[in-house]
């Protein structure tokens, strides 16, 4: 005979019988599968109890165990349901700044990303407001270009990049005399925010030295004394330099970052095209020099937007690959890679869905796609010859030897992608991602 739950609550309350009494909290328990507060109310119950002895228990000593259980018992946010937890990230983070320089004043609001709240890039925001020299160094693809931009796009200043390497010359960092004239050096351009025509640019500019170890030490040192100069006062006023011409240029609002393999006074044999740097090239850049390193959680998550799980899965993989056969000089899986072909694949499928049909694509920013002005050339894309993803594929393969790229396909499977990839050309786009890709993803960020 099936006893009601009020029949069980008489029996644990009245019964002494410790054998009797479990059995009817057990009996309990599962008559309230699936009720959550009632499951925390039997829980309680039994803290009391547990706490007390079995001697009754007023309201105030029900407060206090309560508020002790709670204390030594902290909630995190894993312990939230999922909806809640989606909430939380949802939640955009909006920061107004205040920038004074003379008699103007200027407020800036701004709503920031994912991709702007990383760690990386809140230590980076922070060196912008000490005026401090940034480095950032790691294995390739690990996006420290990409921290570069997204630097620019937050303060909505302009890019100038300057790629470094053995042929770096003094009229790209400070200007020159060429046979058109004279040419101002990117240098001096960013330090004083003027345009190629030494007009003012009217924002403040970033000065990415891309690969800097690859720069030649000789060259290497024209660049220290803007290095110098971008955080320092003198009599209370910004310090200036000078271009190729000896004019002096006054400093505006300039941030200097820098990339590369390994530390600025390493000779790694792993990156045979570096440079040894001097110290004094490598102290510009004292207390803001981080190692960068894959963060596949961020990519999954803050740039491919969680779209699709079968190209993000096929990369990761791919690229642990290369780093493991060694082939990272020839070329190595990026975000950019990432992205090429997560755009390539929308495009794709634009075509392909409109079965011969007006084309009218459309933009989603979520997986950075901004398609140019539709026109009449566009309507010419035909479905049987619109680029795929398997042409993308072949042709980062093409980078490596013919016998480098066999080891890589045979060791990522590459045949039996491109067969899940044939099989997702049959899903709509909102469902190409399945449960169990989805907890391979789990796996891959989280190891």
């Amino acid at each position: 005979m099936a006893l009601k739950k009020e029949e069980l609550v008489e029996i644990i309350e009245d019964t002494d019988n410790s054998l009797i009494k479990d059995l009817a909290k057990q009996k309990m328990t599962e008559e309230f599968e699936g009720d959550e507060v009632a499951q925390k109310m039997i829980q309680l119950s039994q803290l009391l109890t547990a706490q007390k002895g079995g001697a009754n228990i007023d309201e105030d000593e029900v407060r206090r165990i309560v508020r002790d259980e709670i204390q030594t018992d902290k909630i995190s946010i894993n312990d939230l349901d999922d909806t809640v937890k989606s909430l939380f990230n949802a939640q955009p983070t909006k920061v107004t700044i205040t920038l004074k320089q003379g008699a103007s004043t200027r407020v800036v609001s701004k709503t920031l990303t994912d991709v702007q709240t990383r760690p990386l890039i809140q230590k980076l925001l922070s060196d912008v407001l000490a005026r401090n020299n940034s480095y950032l160094y790691g294995g390739a693809g690990t996006g420290k270009t990409f921290s570069a931009n997204t630097i620019a796009d937050i303060l909505d200043w302009n890019l100038i990049v300057i790629n470094c390497n053995q042929f770096t010359s003094a009229l790209e960092l400070i200007g020159g005399q060429t046979i058109d004239g004279y040419q101002e050096g990117k240098v001096i351009r960013a330090f004083g925010n003027l345009n190629e025509d030494g007009s003012p640019m009217g924002k403040g500019c970033v000065l990415l030295l891309d690969e800097l170890p690859k720069i030649d030490p000789n060259t290497a040192g024209i660049l220290n004394s803007a290095l110098a100069s971008v955080g320092e006062f003198r009599n209370g006023e910004p310090t200036s330099i000078q271009n190729a011409k000896g004019d002096i240029i006054q400093r505006g609002d300039c941030f200097i970052m820098a990339t590369g393999n390994s530390l600025l006074n390493t000779k790694d044999a792993e990156y045979e095209a570096n440079f040894k740097q001097d110290l004094s090239l490598q102290d510009r850049f004292a207390g803001s020099t981080y190692e960068v390193f894959i963060n596949e959680k961020f990519e999954w998550q803050g740039i491919l937007k969680e779209k699709w799980a079968f190209i993000f899965l096929y990369l990761t993989k791919l690229r642990k690959i290369i780093v493991e056969e060694g082939f990272t000089a020839k070329a190595f899986v990026s975000i950019r890679l990432m992205q090429s072909l997560q755009k390539t694949y929308n495009v794709y499928r634009q075509v392909v869905n409109a079965k011969g049909k007006t084309k009218n694509f459309t933009s989603e920013p979520s997986i950075s796609f901004t398609p140019i002005l539709n026109d009449g050339a566009l309507s010419t894309i035909q479905a049987n010859n619109v680029k795929t993803l398997q042409n993308s594929m072949d042709e980062f393969f093409s980078l490596f030897s013919d016998e480098q790229a066999k080891i890589l396909k045979e060791k990522s499977d590459y045949d039996a992608w491109l067969q899940t990839v044939r099989t997702k050309d049959k899903f709509p786009m909102d469902k190409l991602n399945t449960d169990q890709e989805l907890e391979e993803v789990d796996k891959v960020i989280n190891s």
